[in-house]
């Protein structure tokens, strides 16, 4: 190499180098704006109807997490939510790897889910926090932590990046990606739907140049707080309406539809057969959910498998009684409820929508012939 391109050629190698900081530490610039049609975050930040934050960390074996990181959770929700029950963070017990071998990471996920316990009077506002390491679990997710647009009540976290970074930038991304449960970045006004506009705003896509150099050579890495506009919409929304047509049952975010109600969390969408989420037992939601999903897992008894499909996008069923039991009019209006969910703006919901009447239309077909 000749001596007048050693410079550049260097400047260069570090370029690339950073390269893979910039893409780990925060989300995507280009990840997907939180969805329009319903406001969750209103549940976290105002004191009603929930009186509390419920935050479960579940984290496959291995991984370690900071020192008080668990603390710096806890404070940051603390900071910007008016709960007179307090926040609540627990830390499960590592999940061993060999019960998720094979497994997509979305439905892995929910079978980690526990929920709030049975005494949760008021109910929670709740969310789960999914750490793994992408290197030796869930090959070929995305190296991003991140949080789901279309259900932001879940944080995966993935410590692949952890060897090269400090425990203030492992705090910066757990801080970055709560800020997103909490609906941060929906405002257009000062940023893109996804993230904030203002360099060095906590929202940012990226920490600032400066902190990523020093995380890289472990000397510095300053605290990122929120921006003035960023402080300011949170408390628009902590004083602004509640979204009535959202509330939570245990883990689940359950939201009114037209008819028929949805409980989701994180790669899990359940459709329910009725106009009122009161009969909405969500214990035995999750257990057919976890089921369901084991017996189509490889080696589960359920010859389906999981599919591509369900590797993207998750799982999606349908609560509500069998139609053997069912009245012809109750039939009449499971269908009618099913045929409106195929225009739900969850593609979850529109699935197993899909799904339930190709079942119908396939049973009622056989019965005739």
């Amino acid at each position: 190499m000749s001596p007048g391109l050693r410079g550049p050629a260097r400047a260069l190698r570090g370029i690339v180098f950073l390269l893979p900081l910039a893409a780990t530490c925060g989300c995507a610039p280009r990840s997907p704006p939180l969805v329009t049609y319903m406001h969750p975050e209103r549940l976290y930040l105002q004191d009603r109807p929930c009186a509390r934050v419920y935050v479960e960390v579940d984290r496959m074996e291995g991984v370690s997490l900071p020192e008080h990181w668990a603390d710096e959770l806890k404070a940051f929700f603390e900071k910007y939510c008016l709960k007179p029950e307090g926040v609540d963070v627990i830390l499960d017990a590592p999940i061993p790897a060999d019960e998720y071998q094979g497994l997509p990471i979305g439905v892995a996920s929910v079978l980690c889910i526990d929920g709030p316990p049975a005494d949760d009077r008021p109910p929670s506002a709740y969310v789960h926090v999914f750490v793994y390491d992408g290197r030796t679990m869930f090959k070929g997710s995305t190296r991003k932590s991140r949080v789901m647009n279309w259900c932001p009540t879940g944080i995966f976290i993935n410590v692949e990046y952890a060897p090269y970074l400090p425990d203030t930038a492992t705090l910066y991304v757990i801080r970055h990606e709560s800020g997103h449960v909490l609906g941060l970045c929906q405002n257009t006004t000062h940023g893109d739907g996804a993230h904030c506009a203002k360099y060095g705003c906590l929202m940012y896509p990226t920490p600032d140049w400066l902190s990523q150099i020093g995380a890289n050579v472990h000397l510095y890495f300053r605290e990122h707080r929120l921006c003035d506009n960023c402080e300011q919409d949170l408390s628009a929304w902590r004083q602004g309406p509640p979204d009535e047509n959202l509330s939570f049952a245990g883990p689940f975010l359950v939201r009114r539809a037209d008819g028929y109600c949805v409980a989701s969390v994180p790669f899990c969408d359940i459709l329910i057969g009725s106009p009122t989420p009161e009969v909405f037992d969500w214990r035995k939601g999750l257990l057919q959910t976890k089921t369901g999903i084991r017996q189509s897992a490889p080696g589960g008894s359920d010859k389906r498998r999981l599919s591509k499909a369900d590797h993207k996008m998750g799982w999606a069923t349908f609560y509500g009684r069998p139609e053997k039991s069912m009245s012809p009019e109750d039939v009449a209006q499971k269908v009618a409820i099913l045929t409106k969910a195929l225009n739900d703006p969850s593609p979850g919901v529109r699935r197993v929508a899909a799904a339930q009447l190709k079942k119908r239309e396939e049973a009622t077909q056989s019965q005739e012939q």
